[in-house]
Parts: C-alpha cells; sequence; structure tokens
C-alpha cells in the first residue's frame, strides 16, 4: 500500500523537478491524483488508470433475461428458428409464404407465446404444422 507522500514524490520525480521546484506550475499527474484519495480508494483504484472503481470493468447485468423460442416447421424438414416473442409471427408467415400460404393465425399463435397461454399456442401450432418451445 503506497502512502500519500510516497505518491507526492513519485509525481515529483516524475515531471523531472528539482525538489519540486521550477519556473513554471507543474501539471498534476495521475500519481499526485491518486494521492488526494483516501487510503481504501487508492487501494481499489492501483490497477486502474483511469480512476474509476472496479465495478465499471462489468458489463451491465440485465435486469430481465428476454426468453428466446424455438420454432420447428414440421412440413419442411430442417427448418427451426429460434427467436424472440415479438419475431414469431414474421417468421412463421415467411414459412407460410415459402409454401404459397397466407393465415392470421401466426399472429395468433404469436399472441399465445406471448401471454404464457400454452395450451392455445399449442392448439395453434398443430393447425400451422409448427412447435414452439422455450429454447435452452
Amino acid at each position: 500500500m503506497c502512502s500519500a507522500a510516497y505518491l507526492t514524490r513519485m509525481a515529483v520525480k516524475s515531471t523531472g523537478l528539482k525538489n519540486g521546484v521550477a519556473g513554471t506550475k507543474p501539471q498534476p499527474s495521475v500519481l499526485s491524483l491518486a494521492a488526494s484519495y483516501s487510503s481504501m480508494s487508492s487501494v481499489a483504484n492501483a490497477s486502474n488508470r483511469f480512476g474509476w472503481p472496479w465495478w465499471h470493468h462489468r458489463p451491465p447485468r440485465s435486469t430481465s433475461a428476454t426468453p428466446i423460442y424455438q420454432l420447428t416447421d414440421r412440413l419442411h424438414d430442417g427448418h427451426t428458428a429460434c427467436v424472440r416473442a415479438d419475431e414469431i409471427a414474421m417468421t412463421i408467415s415467411a414459412w407460410l409464404a415459402e409454401l404459397g400460404v397466407h393465415s392470421p393465425l401466426a399472429e395468433d399463435l404469436a399472441h399465445a407465446v406471448r401471454t404464457g397461454d400454452w395450451p392455445a399456442a399449442h392448439a395453434i401450432g398443430e393447425h400451422l404444422s409448427v412447435d414452439v418451445t422455450v429454447a435452452p
């Protein structure tokens, strides 16, 4: 742990001043600024060149995770997609458009999944030949 006096001496040494005296006023260095902090904050900021607390290096945590759903088209082999709830209707409509079909049931399925009405979601999925599950 570095004392304030040591940090001040290092600041004077890094600016090249003899006995801390010169004709111009020296600019404060990072070390002299660190000496103005308490001993506890200088420990927390010791390896941080910006002087930020250690918790600023972590990415922000999401308070609510957006669920991802896996859609499986039973009419086309290999058609699966992992999408958010607001992308379900668009994905299913695109699959139906490949077959030349348009159905409002795609929106109904998306609404049932968003509201958590799984019996309705599975019933509508049966009509559209689509399986919807929560992605692992």
